[in-house]
């Protein structure tokens, strides 16, 4: 059976950056799971998975404007303290979880805390960045 909208794909994948650094993996855990056609992977590579069958293995890169798009400006905030309930970390590179105005969830990954400001950035980490895929399909149902 070929990848198509409605198919069960089962893969996995190792992901690296421009500088040729792993930046996460899967061989080593369980292959990724997903509905193809139900936006529950990043764009460029549900594309690039199309129309394939399992055994297929490959390397991709996807541009940003297909993967996790670009950094934008109105998802970096400033806080204080005060604005964070007394269980929650306040360090550097911890992640705090909010919500939108619509109640929906949005982490933001504290990038500094400067005096009584905390320093919040909403963008994905992989914002921005050209990704480069190696994939292994494994199943599809």
């Amino acid at each position: 059976m070929r990848v198509k909208n409605g198919a069960k794909v089962t893969f996995h994948y190792e992901l690296k950056g421009d500088d040729g650094k792993l930046l996460d993996s899967t061989y080593d855990i369980a292959p990724v799971v997903y509905i193809h056609g139900e936006e529950e992977i990043i764009e460029g590579l549900e594309d690039f998975l199309a129309g394939e069958e399992a055994g297929f293995e490959a390397k991709v890169t996807i541009e940003p404007e297909k993967g996790y798009g670009y950094e934008t400006d109105d998802l970096i905030v400033v806080a204080s303290p005060e604005n964070f309930d007394d269980n929650v970390d306040l360090t550097e590179g911890n992640v705090v979880e909010t919500q939108d105005p619509d109640g929906n969830p949005i982490n933001f990954r504290i990038t500094k805390i400067v005096g009584d400001k905390v320093y919040l950035d909403g963008n994905h980490p992989l914002a921005g960045k050209r990704l480069h895929y190696k994939v292994e399909i494994v199943s599809v149902e």
